[in-house]
């Protein structure tokens, strides 16, 4: 295999952009490896190296797949009311 070959057969699928707590989920195998199909799959129907597939597309394609790109799921928990807070201090002063 030539080596500039090899550069364009690398896919870094642990670089991506996430919290500390959404990271415990990702790291796991699994979701590494369908990470890197994603665009692998991508590369390979275009005939093109990984790191040239077109990004919209492969966000339209992971969303008809029912992927979950991003979170905007409201706090689990409220935030307390003024009042609460004001009783929650008096109780520990």
């Amino acid at each position: 295999m030539k080596p500039t070959l090899a550069i364009f057969l690398l896919l870094v699928s642990v670089c991506l952009s996430a919290s500390h707590i959404a990271f415990g989920s990702i790291r796991m195998e699994p979701v590494f490896m369908i990470l890197g199909q994603s665009a692998a799959a991508m590369a390979i129907d275009a005939n093109s190296p990984v790191q040239q597939i077109d990004y919209p597309k492969l966000k339209q394609r992971l969303l008809a797949d029912h992927q979950i790109l991003t979170w905007d799921a409201p706090p689990l928990a409220p935030e307390p009311s003024a009042a609460l807070r004001e009783e929650q201090q008096g109780i520990c002063q």
